[in-house]
């Protein structure tokens, strides 16, 4: 006679009380069937997890900087960064309790300094996981296979690169001639959305499923201007 599946086991267990009357042999079969682990992985989620966390509270600081200083599209810029780390942040989180681990809120140091020298650490931060970070998260990735983790970092990659751009513009703006440059940033008229599943971020109205993860634009969210 054939073995029976797990599966098979589970549903006999559920659909016959008069056979298997303790309702606990169902728990008992899938407590003690093995699972898969991630250790790895798990390693990972927890470094990129920080990451995003440290981007998103300083990204929300420098708002507040370039408020104070007279940038409200920079700190437009700076706020609609916040929002898009903070997703990736979420998603990592979710991921790493679904293993059953959980993350330990630690307190992270935030450096903020006037809103020129902040545009060069932005650019440098975001260049950094385009180039480096995320490439080497991939690579450590790959031994375990997790789809969903690997997934998520695809997305926090893309919306990195998908900021390329806007880094490169600020990377002008925080040069020599800041002062001159910015104001002409403080001309352009954003609209800056961010997609709630991945953190895809556009500066103009969606009219399309999101670039990025594909799901539908109805998961881009305005981003509203810092008060």
């Amino acid at each position: 006679m054939d073995k029976f599946s797990r599966r098979e086991m589970l549903y006999l267990s559920a659909s016959l009380p008069l056979v298997f009357p303790y309702r606990a042999f169902a728990r008992d079969l899938e407590k003690n069937y093995p699972k898969i682990s991630y250790p790895k992985t798990i390693l990972v989620l927890k470094q990129a997890f920080k990451s995003e966390m440290i981007a998103h509270k300083h990204y929300v600081e420098f708002a507040k900087k370039a408020l104070a200083e007279k940038y409200p599209n920079i700190a437009y810029l700076f706020h609609t960064f916040s929002f898009s780390e903070k997703i990736h942040a979420d998603n990592y989180k979710r991921i790493i309790r679904k293993f059953g681990n959980d993350i330990k809120n630690n307190l992270l140091s935030v450096d903020v300094r006037d809103t020129k020298s902040n545009l060069r650490k932005a650019a440098r931060e975001e260049l950094e996981k385009i180039e480096r970070t995320y490439p080497e998260f991939f690579k450590k990735l790959e031994t375990e296979l997790c789809e969903e983790a690997i997934i998520n970092c695809m997305y926090s990659w893309k919306s990195h690169c998908q900021h390329e751009e806007k880094v490169k513009i600020i990377q002008r703006y925080s040069g020599l001639f800041f002062g001159s440059v910015a104001s002409g940033i403080e001309g352009i008229n954003y609209d800056f959305h961010v997609c709630e599943i991945c953190g895809s971020t556009i500066d103009e109205e969606p009219n399309s499923p999101c670039h990025i993860c594909n799901r539908s634009m109805s998961h881009y969210k305005k981003v509203d201007r810092p008060a």
